[in-house]
């Protein structure tokens, strides 16, 4: 199957790229929902699994866009997976009502993402139901290290160490750029720019269930909301700390799974 990520987080768009190529499917990737309209556009994908919040063009406008130009052409209609870090009724039915055939919560694990696909390729999509239909499919881990972080990843990607070692790399590069944005960003006071940057932060470390960190990085995300910058500057050398031990706790890890 021809299957089209679009995700803005590298990270996160990484694993699933990793999850779905080894179910056997043929995956193209792209960062924003413009550029998932134009891929779609130009040569239909067979299914597309899409991040909800994204700047430039979100999932929701996305799927509208494309959901317009299937109406308007006679084309096919291609279901379309939503991904977003929140388990909410509200955001599921706004999903639903955009045009999307299921609702995945980040991060996302190998079974939910299989079960998904196997809906809408049966047409058993929360879409096709009642207001019985399946509920908030949410990932939750399985148990929490001291420091936040479980080896979920492993179940997730086949256990496959070399997987493994490139999304604990890719994650731990992610966020160390990702805490020198925020704190250029507040010293700038660019408070949308603070705000993505959290944004992004906080669902590269949830993949690896790191709990405590990204209610911290939450914290920062609210305060970048009001504008706080006391209260922002105030978490930012606990986040520096916090990040610190879950790198190393990741590293770990990744060198027993490579060992």
């Amino acid at each position: 199957m021809r299957i089209l990520v679009v995700e803005d987080n590298s990270v996160s768009r990484d694993l699933a790229m990793y999850m779905l190529r080894q179910l056997g499917h043929d995956v193209a990737m792209v960062g924003n929902g413009r550029e998932a309209v134009e891929r779609q556009s130009e040569n239909p994908f067979d299914l597309i699994v899409m991040d909800v919040w994204m700047p430039e063009m979100d999932g929701l406008e996305a799927c509208r866009k494309i959901r317009e130009i299937e109406a308007a052409t006679g084309g096919a209609r291609t279901p379309i997976i939503a991904l977003t870090a929140h388990a909410i009724r509200g955001d599921r039915d706004a999903c639903i009502a955009a045009g999307m055939d299921e609702y995945l919560t980040k991060p996302i694990r190998r079974q939910t993402l299989v079960e998904a696909i196997h809906r809408v390729s049966s047409g058993a999509s929360e879409r096709a139901g009642t207001e019985s239909a399946a509920p908030i499919v949410e990932s939750k881990p399985t148990g929490a290290s001291s420091s936040g972080t479980t080896a979920i990843l492993g179940p997730w990607v086949g256990a496959d160490a070399d997987v493994l070692f490139k999304i604990g790399q890719l994650m731990i590069e992610s966020t160390r750029t990702s805490l020198a944005d925020i704190e250029a960003a507040l010293s700038s006071r660019s408070w949308a720019k603070l705000e993505r940057e959290a944004h992004s932060l906080k669902g590269s470390l949830g993949i690896f269930h790191a709990s405590s960190t990204v209610a911290l990085v939450r914290r920062i995300e609210d305060g970048a909301r009001r504008q706080d910058a006391f209260g922002v500057q105030g978490l930012l050398g606990q986040l520096a700390q916090e990040l610190e031990l879950v790198h190393r706790e990741v590293q770990d890890r990744c060198a027993l799974k490579c060992a």
